[in-house]
């Protein structure tokens, strides 16, 4: 039996900037995270050609880069909107999370210019790429509402 399509993500790592993602998504209240991962689990299965807008712009002319669209999140604080640059690869299946940001601003230039860079270290071999981890009691709070 054919295995179903499962996407695993990576995040960005270097010496000079350690994790940047993994600790920006550990930052996050519990429930920003909850809802970051809802639609990530959505995106896992799915191939890429059925990641389209409004989760997912592979962002044309932007240097290979790309952005999945987490919905606006409401809470006490407000509305949050949350942005994560990345690239399909390093390896099949895989898709590598270079930039996460809650972003206020239509066109997010700074935040672009982070992931180029960094998806441009990945290229040069001056960086590398990790597991992404959601266990930060993301998936404890998963368990208990199944």
């Amino acid at each position: 039996m054919k295995e179903p399509w499962k996407w695993q993500f990576r995040g960005f790592e270097s010496e000079a900037e350690k994790q940047p993602v993994q600790a920006w998504f550990d930052s996050l209240q519990e429930n920003d995270r909850f809802e970051i991962l809802d639609l990530l689990v959505y995106l896992a299965n799915q191939t890429a050609n059925l990641w389209r807008r409004p989760e997912f712009d592979p962002l044309p002319g932007a240097h290979g880069i790309s952005e999945i669209r987490v919905p606006n999140i409401r809470s006490a604080r407000g509305i949050v909107t949350y942005r994560i640059y990345g690239y399909f690869g390093p390896e099949t299946q895989q898709y590598c999370f270079l930039h996460g940001t809650a972003k206020d601003v239509k066109n997010d230039k700074h935040g672009k210019g982070i992931a180029e860079r960094r998806l441009d270290e990945l290229r040069n071999r001056k960086a590398t790429t990790h597991k992404f981890s959601f266990e930060k009691n993301t998936v404890v709070e998963i368990k208990g509402r199944c």
